[in-house]
């Protein structure tokens, strides 16, 4: 196949894509989202999950798929929803194997196909929040950094990773340590909640904030500091 077929067929593919992706968004990322965005919505998908009995576990780890794959659903409804149906441990298992597949998809995908797929989910404005990973010396430690920091956007980060050199199994390893304290505290509300632990989730709720609160203030420190490095080296 000479290079020029090889063009067209890739841009096909692309197209093919985005076309699915548009597709999926519409008719059921847009629904999935405003389900998750009311209390009644959230309860009414843990009962359609509990109705697929032995193989719910199976089902609501397509759904964190879905939901790292097509960035713009929230992840944190999704992981208190885990807490409970599955409970603490358990859902905190089903939630990491659906962000570890999920996540290794979009890895998988941009490496294929490049920026067309990036850009379809990040805006240019959001990649200028990366720029931090052009530093190829300390990338590993920016990567982890940013997944672990409350308040980036991890759905995004994801895309924008497999742009860079990292290698795919230190990306997922890294990737899925750095957000495991989140993961871990959204499945333990959903737990407590679900037994009436009601002072466990405000302690969470608290210390997430606080968490939060600082991760912003970081990452506009380290932001404005690599900023001002790039204007120095220029």
């Amino acid at each position: 196949m000479t290079e020029k077929k090889k063009k067209y067929l890739k841009i096909g593919m692309i197209v093919l894509l985005a076309g699915i992706a548009v597709f999926l968004c519409v008719r059921y990322a847009v629904p999935f989202c405003q389900l998750l965005a009311t209390e009644n919505g959230r309860e009414l998908i843990c009962h359609r999950v509990e109705e697929y009995g032995i193989f719910a576990p199976l089902v609501f780890i397509l759904l964190i798929m879905l939901q790292i794959v097509v960035a713009f659903i929230p992840g944190g409804p999704l992981e208190v929803i885990a807490g409970m149906l599955f409970g603490g441990v358990e859902g905190l298992l089903y939630t990491s194997a659906g962000v570890l597949l999920g996540t290794l998809l979009v890895y998988t995908l941009v490496r294929k196909f490049g920026r067309p797929i990036v850009d379809f989910f990040v805006s240019e404005k959001n990649m200028k929040h990366f720029r931090l990973l052009e530093d190829e010396d300390k990338l590993e430690f920016w990567v982890f950094l940013l997944f672990l920091i409350p308040g980036i956007p991890k759905d995004l980060l994801t895309y924008v990773v497999p742009l860079t050199a990292l290698e795919g199994k230190k990306f997922l390893l890294i990737s899925l340590l750095a957000r495991f304290p989140s993961l871990a505290a959204s499945v333990l509300v959903g737990d407590s909640l679900s037994d009436g632990r009601y002072h466990i989730c405000v302690a969470i709720c608290i210390v997430s904030a606080i968490a939060i609160f600082i991760g912003f203030r970081v990452r506009n420190h380290i932001t404005k500091n690599h900023l001002t490095k790039e204007k120095k080296e220029a």
